[in-house]
């Protein structure tokens, strides 16, 4: 029985999955196994990922008809062996050490789950060589440091990947399906199970930009921004039943997520009367509390200055944001 399990969604991935498969398998730890889902794949992927399991041993497939992100990751955790799973894209990239250092910072410290840092590459993007030493900082949080840090964005990311979590926990709480931005209303339900969180400040996870990802679609469609819409009042919702003394970190993750989703609604081409209604309570929402999150100095600068940009005029907000893009060449998020 492997220890750790790659749950491995992969939907016409046929591009992308072979330099995925590449860094997983030459990952420095080894006591792992691959669980490729094909979500219904109509190229060549569920090809590809047979092709895996045959050369390897490690390499386990699931071929299933095509359910969603949120499906193929549940199933793939079932199917798993391992006693912890950790979720890669399959068009994402990782270092070789990346599961490695993710153990070793579990057995070092005795964290429930143990998290990474996560940037943004473009497509080009090849993983350089990490150091084989270990020597990097490790931060450990309780419950409730660890709350705070997803909220206010710094360190823990709201999302599934990146993360050793005990996969049993994966299994009692399920990503919700049939959602967009299911990492959204997971990871909090996730992160207050575990009495401490461990992170690693170093680089682990490449989320790669890509053009034709869900979330650089230019042109939202009305169910992703009320799925988005109901994700943050979920997230919002849970952590400040458990936390309330943590409201003003619950507000920097309500004015991120809000200013993203406003922009989402203002690209929607199916921008009805109820898009129109939510569109306004954002904004009345942000204009009464933004100087939570611009006084709130746990929460990154910029996004205490986006928040007090947008509460001025949401109309300069979106112009400045799309002026920057095209200044520095990033991708629609």
């Amino acid at each position: 029985m492997p220890k750790i399990s790659i749950v491995v969604p992969a939907y016409n991935a046929e591009k992308t999955i072979k330099g995925t498969m590449s860094d997983l398998l030459a990952q420095t730890y080894r006591d792992y196994e691959i669980v490729l889902v094909d979500d219904g794949s109509t190229d060549t992927t569920p090809d590809i990922c047979d092709s895996y399991r045959e050369k390897y041993d490690n390499v386990r497939v699931l071929h299933q008809v095509n359910g969603g992100l949120s499906n193929a990751r549940n199933n793939g955790t079932k199917a798993a062996a391992g006693d912890y799973v950790t979720y890669v894209d399959s068009d994402d990239r990782v270092g070789k050490s990346f599961l490695e250092r993710l153990v070793y910072a579990m057995e070092e410290t005795g964290a429930d789950i143990v998290s990474g840092r996560i940037v943004k590459v473009k497509e080009d993007f090849e993983p350089s060589n990490q150091d084989d030493d270990l020597y990097f900082l490790i931060e450990v949080f309780d419950k409730k440091q660890t709350i705070s840090e997803m909220l206010t964005g710094k360190k823990i990311w709201v999302g599934a990947c990146c993360r050793l979590i005990p996969r049993k926990w994966m299994i009692e709480e399920p990503f919700l399906e049939g959602k967009y931005y299911e990492d959204l209303s997971n990871t909090y339900r996730v992160n207050l199970k575990a009495d401490k969180t461990a992170f690693i400040d170093e680089d682990l996870y490449y989320y790669v930009m890509h053009g034709g990802s869900i979330t650089a679609r230019r042109k939202p469609s009305a169910r992703q921004c009320d799925d988005y819409y109901e994700a943050i009042k979920l997230c919002a919702k849970g952590c400040a039943e458990v936390f309330p003394d943590l409201g003003n970190d619950i507000c920097v993750m309500i004015s991120r997520d809000f200013m993203s989703l406003l922009l989402h609604i203002r690209r929607c081409e199916e921008k009805d009367a109820s898009l129109i209604k939510m569109e306004k309570k954002i904004v009345r929402w942000i204009r009464r509390n933004w100087w939570r999150t611009f006084t709130n100095r746990k929460a990154p600068m910029n996004v205490r200055l986006r928040t007090l940009l947008c509460a001025i005029n949401p109309w300069v907000y979106e112009k400045v944001y799309y002026f920057g893009i095209r200044f520095t060449g990033k991708k629609i998020e």
